[in-house]
Order: structure tokens, then C-alpha cells, then sequence
């Protein structure tokens, strides 16, 4: 997960300038996948907001049918931290003011981004486009990615900026504040922001004739063993 801090600020209790920076060095690169594949034979609750994307399709791993969804790909592996400790030179986030991510760049225009909430039942999506952001509080903040259950394998990234906004963060929606006061929010040109990068994988589903002819060579492979079996 990104740790974010401001340093070389000018008072780092209260700062009027610095630079944003982000340390991130992860140990592994997440996989986005389904349901069905992070948790086999289970489902979401009919009322669960996230259930109709997120939800394994009607019948798949026994899901019944008012428990069924897209089947959609999703990882939420991924987050923000803010830290601060003014005597080690990590300042605050100014008072009056709050951090902000943009979405700079993103790989593919079918992934989507998600704040969540289990306790409030929250499924809100943010960042729909290119440009949009959202201001932040500093906590951890964990938002979930999707993408359609027929995304082609491969490899998949979405850059974001993180910077200190001139406004102060009044969200009602947890971590993070996506209303129109965030949508218009201005970058604070006293402090340098920080970039950072996520890349996950999907695994790559074989071509149908591909799937038939391992299935089949699972089959044979089968009979031949118990042929053997009932040999010796």
C-alpha cells in the first residue's frame, strides 16, 4: 500500500510548502478475478449495493438467483495511507486544507473504481473518468477495482496523482469526498504532488477449443489411470 507524507515543508506542525511523496514497493502484483475464484461456492446478500457487479452469475458455484451478479473481476488489495510526524521532518496536511488523488491515466475505459463501505452498505463509484478526483482525509483508504468477467488476460495499470488541496475535506461518505466541492478542488501550487502506479493481472482464459481439448485430455487421462488401477 502507498504511504504518503509531505516533506521539506517549511513548518512541518503547520506547513505552507513541501513536496508529496509516496513510498511504494510492493512485494507482489495483485490479480483481479471473480467471485467465484476468491471464495468458491460462496455469494453476496440480494441487498449487499455491490452484489449485482461483484456477485457470481445465477447457478455459478450453486449461487441462486436473488443472490446473482455480472461476475465481474475485482481486487481491493490496493490503498492510500497518510503519515505524519512533524519531529522526523513528516509534516501535517495544512490546516484548511486536505489531499487529493486524480486519476491521471488508466488502462483499460472498463475498469471501474469503487469506494466501499460494508457497514453503511456503500458502493459508490469514483474516478469515472480521466481527470476526476476526489479529496481524501489521510486514513487508509481501501477502494476496490473491477473489471467486465471477460476482460482479456494480461496486464493492467492506473496512475494517480497525489497532491494537497487549497480546500478542507467536509465528506460524509468515509474516507474519501467525491461530491462537487472535490470534483473542483484546486491543486496547492506551494506543494509539489507525487504520482504513483498500480498494475495488476488477470489471468488469461482459454480460447473455447483451447478448454475442449484440455478437458478432454483430462478425460482421457482419467480412464487411462483407472484402466491401469483396475489392472494391477
Amino acid at each position: 500500500m502507498p504511504m504518503v507524507t509531505i516533506t521539506g515543508a517549511d513548518l512541518p506542525a503547520n506547513p505552507t510548502s513541501g513536496t508529496v511523496s509516496v513510498m511504494f514497493n510492493p512485494a507482489s502484483v495483485p490479480e483481479l478475478k471473480t467471485l467465484e475464484a476468491w471464495s468458491p461456492g460462496n455469494w453476496f446478500a440480494s441487498s449487499a449495493n455491490w452484489r449485482p457487479s461483484l456477485g457470481s452469475p445465477g447457478g455459478v458455484g450453486g449461487t441462486p438467483a436473488p443472490n446473482a451478479g455480472a461476475g465481474r473481476l475485482f481486487n481491493n488489495q490496493y490503498g492510500f495511507t497518510f503519515m505524519s510526524n512533524p519531529s522526523l521532518g513528516l509534516a501535517t496536511v495544512p490546516a484548511g486544507k486536505s489531499l487529493g488523488i486524480r486519476l491521471r491515466s488508466i488502462a483499460s475505459s472498463s475498469m471501474e473504481v469503487f469506494n466501499y463501505g460494508n457497514a453503511s452498505n456503500r458502493w459508490d463509484q469514483v474516478f469515472p473518468s480521466v481527470g476526476s478526483q476526489v479529496l481524501w482525509n489521510g486514513s487508509m483508504w481501501h477502494s476496490y477495482f473491477t473489471l467486465p468477467a471477460d476482460a482479456p488476460g494480461g496486464t493492467f495499470t492506473a496512475t494517480f496523482e497525489v497532491f494537497v488541496a487549497t480546500t478542507s475535506f467536509s465528506g460524509t461518505t468515509g474516507f474519501a469526498q467525491y461530491d462537487a466541492a472535490a470534483s473542483v478542488a484546486v491543486a496547492d501550487p506551494a506543494f509539489t504532488p507525487a504520482d504513483v502506479t498500480y498494475t495488476w493481472t488477470v489471468a488469461a482464459v482459454p480460447e473455447p477449443a483451447t478448454a475442449a481439448l484440455m478437458a478432454s485430455a483430462v478425460i482421457a487421462f482419467t480412464v487411462t489411470a483407472r484402466r491401469r488401477g483396475a489392472a494391477v
